[in-house]
């Protein structure tokens, strides 16, 4: 997109969006003039929004109302104008002492707290991200007795994850029984990421003979039982109830389609999984999402965006955080915020 704008559509530009951001209302020639009378006459201003609008950086939602930026106007904006403001000391001090201060917590909790905290300081939707089977890496499994007819089996990844399952089992097996089908099981997938254990559980098992050592054959059916159910990628939400009452959903349907797009995760995972080989922050404002499945049944898409970052341990990505809210967020402190946030994960992970 060309940057060259005339320095005065930009300033008149950034005014606008600015005052959109914080009215949620088409702002029209009449109001920037009263406020800023002194730098641009009123021929002036009205000769800007409409070479703005010519380039389709805003439009007017209806014929008598003043302007509200589009999303390439936006796109623009947050690309060539926008100034991003990092969090001061304090900010930065007072986000960690109020959600990650104890951080010695399991990373599944860390998770639900990165979320909360990114909702409640943004006033906009938290989400994070976890990774999918293909990423998390296998560390140590140990199957535990319970009864005669249960077993728990604990699984932990190296990047820190942690997934426990009770097994109902049809025999009973000692504890040196259990002990050799866990250390078999963590010197055999030690290293392996869990779809490439299951992979090879799925091989060995076509192998299996009458003579196979029934203890052997038991480690690789109680471990795939275990991997079956472990982490699915999924997205942590937080703040949905912040979307009620903002003016760009407070038709019901709208805000129904919102919600329905945020609950229906799948897609929002396909997304979330593009940044995945990025650096830094990504921001997706409305159809920019790109997604056909999203586009074709939210209208509401184009009334949303998404600020979000990768996070990582030891170089690896384990997933990505952000928020989500209206178009017209404040894009300078929620970048910041989403910026933050992640290296602070990150350094807590480390």
């Amino acid at each position: 997109m060309d940057n060259k704008l005339p320095q005065r559509n930009r300033e008149i530009l950034e005014i606008l969006i600015s005052d959109y951001i914080s009215t949620a209302l088409p702002v029209g020639s009449k109001s920037i003039s009263k406020k800023y009378r002194d730098q641009y006459s009123a021929a002036t201003i009205r000769g800007i929004l409409a070479d703005l609008e010519d380039l389709g950086f805003l439009k007017q939602p209806h014929t008598s109302a003043g302007r509200i930026p589009t999303g390439q106007g936006l796109r623009y904006y947050v690309n060539s104008i926008l100034q991003y403001r990092e969090l001061s000391k304090e900010e930065q001090g007072e986000l960690y002492k109020r959600y990650f201060d104890n951080s010695d917590v399991g990373l599944e909790e860390l998770i639900t707290k990165t979320s909360r905290a990114l909702s409640a300081i943004s006033k906009h939707v938290g989400l994070v991200s976890t990774s999918c089977k293909d990423k998390i890496v296998f560390k140590q499994i140990q199957f535990i007795p319970l009864s005669s007819h249960k077993l728990l089996g604990i699984f932990v990844s190296q990047e820190g994850f942690v997934q426990n399952k009770i097994i109902e089992i049809s025999e009973e097996y000692t504890y040196s029984d259990l002990n050799k089908i866990n250390n078999y099981c963590n010197n055999v997938f030690l290293g392996l990421t869990l779809e490439e254990a299951k992979c090879k559980i799925e091989r060995e098992l076509q192998y299996v003979q009458e003579d196979y050592d029934r203890l052997l054959s038991k480690a690789f059916l109680f471990s795939l039982e275990l991997f079956d159910t472990c982490f699915h990628a999924d997205i942590v939400l937080d703040g949905e109830s912040h979307l009620v009452g903002e003016p760009d959903f407070l038709e019901a349907e709208k805000l129904r389609e919102l919600l329905s797009m945020l609950e229906e995760k799948k897609q929002l995972l396909n997304i979330l999984e593009r940044c995945n080989s990025t650096q830094g922050v990504n921001i997706f404002i409305g159809s920019e999402f790109n997604s056909d499945e999203l586009n074709d049944k939210n209208h509401v898409v184009d009334r949303v965006s998404l600020v979000i970052a990768p996070f990582k341990k030891g170089g690896k990505v384990l997933g990505t955080l952000g928020v989500v809210g209206p178009v017209r967020m404040d894009y300078s402190r929620i970048v910041s915020v989403v910026d933050f946030t992640a290296k602070l994960l990150e350094n807590i992970l480390e």
